[in-house]
């Protein structure tokens, strides 16, 4: 699918949203005087304030609440002054999702009738602790690298990663089918195993879109546990290396997964 422009006014509105969502979530966790908490895991260190635990880890802070309710009014309002598409699917601007780093609004217009779907990146203190920035960056990478199935597609959006805009899959697979989705999108994701391993595929990321199955979270960042080569990589790293100076490998450039920056 080839990659449609999101109209100026939309995406005005969603790097807006962004930033006001990242300001809001870090005041917040900034007024709640908790230590931060260190843990060690798979040998390295990890840290966030009063770790998995604390409060806006998984759930939204009121401030971003404010911020998705005055980015779904504004949506809506600029829905309902576009111009009459009886070709255009429904609009569903809503939010459909929130992750530890992002969160996913369902926005007006289509591409070729199929609905979209922005993911807003969160504040978080690192690559790895809930800054969705970089994974939007990386989902734009992957994409713009591969651009086939299982992949799904990333359509458009902000350099800084702010936010991306994707077709909206319907998430996850049903019960009575979860088993053979997941063995198709480990079947497809084969031919690129040499540069992309997935070592926590599950339902939650599995979506159904044009009567097929997709990945649709594949930004998480690079390095173990999260983001390893594979399993029959061997002692060589020839494929690695190949990828990385491609740009396509299993490293980000410039991004430290423990990089702790407090960056806005």
């Amino acid at each position: 699918m080839c990659q449609d422009p999101i109209p100026t006014p939309v995406a005005d509105r969603l790097s807006t949203a962004a930033r006001r969502l990242r300001a809001a979530r870090r005041t917040a966790l900034d007024r709640v005087a908790v230590e931060e908490t260190e843990w060690e895991y798979a040998g390295r260190t990890w840290s966030w304030p009063a770790g998995e635990a604390r409060t806006y880890f998984h759930e939204l802070a009121p401030g971003e609440r404010t911020v998705l309710e005055d980015v779904v009014a504004a949506l809506e309002a600029l829905d309902e002054t576009s111009e009459a598409d009886a070709s255009r699917a429904e609009s569903g601007v809503e939010v459909v999702g929130v992750g530890t780093g992002r969160v996913a609004v369902g926005i007006p217009g289509s591409v070729a009738g199929d609905p979209l779907v922005a993911k807003l990146a969160r504040y978080g203190p690192s690559a790895e602790m809930g800054d969705g920035r970089p994974q939007n960056r990386r989902e734009r990478r992957i994409w713009s690298a591969v651009g086939l199935h299982p992949f799904l597609p990333v359509l458009g959006g902000d350099d800084d990663g702010d936010w991306i805009v994707m077709p909206r899959a319907d998430v996850p697979p049903d019960e009575s089918i979860r088993e053979a989705a997941m063995e198709g999108v480990r079947a497809a994701l084969s031919p690129h195993r040499d540069r992309f391993h997935f070592d926590e595929l599950k339902p939650e990321n599995v979506g159904a879109y044009r009567d097929r199955f997709w990945i649709v979270d594949y930004g998480r960042p690079s390095g173990e546990p999260l983001f390893v080569e594979p399993p029959d990589a061997g002692e060589s790293n020839e494929s690695a290396d190949a990828g990385r100076s491609a740009g396509t490998g299993g490293s980000d450039a410039g991004e430290n997964p423990q990089d702790r920056s407090h960056e806005n």
